[in-house]
């Protein structure tokens, strides 16, 4: 399932609702390039529980900013708008999946 791109147009609608797991990536950095498949594959998987997109972060540097993104990969997930996690480096799609379905289960409060 393809990863749908977010900017700062649309980022604070799309992590409001749900859970949701944003890949902050550069297009030059080789783990983000790593990542974007696991992204991809997880999307399908989760795509009941969750919802995974990616920030361009050469794109929207406003918005990575906002968020003290420094490197990259950066993976922050939200619940209902709400940044409950933050990991950094490539990630395994069982360890993603192990974070969101945690999520998941706990309802609808953080």
């Amino acid at each position: 399932m393809e990863v749908i791109s977010l900017t700062k147009e649309n980022f604070q609608a799309q992590i409001d609702q749900g859970i949701t797991l944003v890949d902050f990536f550069g297009l030059e950095c080789e783990s983000c390039q790593k990542q974007l498949p696991v992204d991809e594959e997880l999307a399908e998987e989760i795509r009941h529980q969750a919802t995974v997109v990616k920030v361009d972060i050469e794109q929207e540097i406003e918005l990575a900013a906002e968020y003290g993104v420094m490197s990259t990969p950066t993976l922050m997930l939200f619940k209902d708008g709400y940044q409950v996690e933050t990991m950094i480096g490539l990630q395994s799609k069982e360890k993603l999946r192990q974070t969101i379905l945690r999520y998941a289960a706990m309802g609808e409060t953080c």
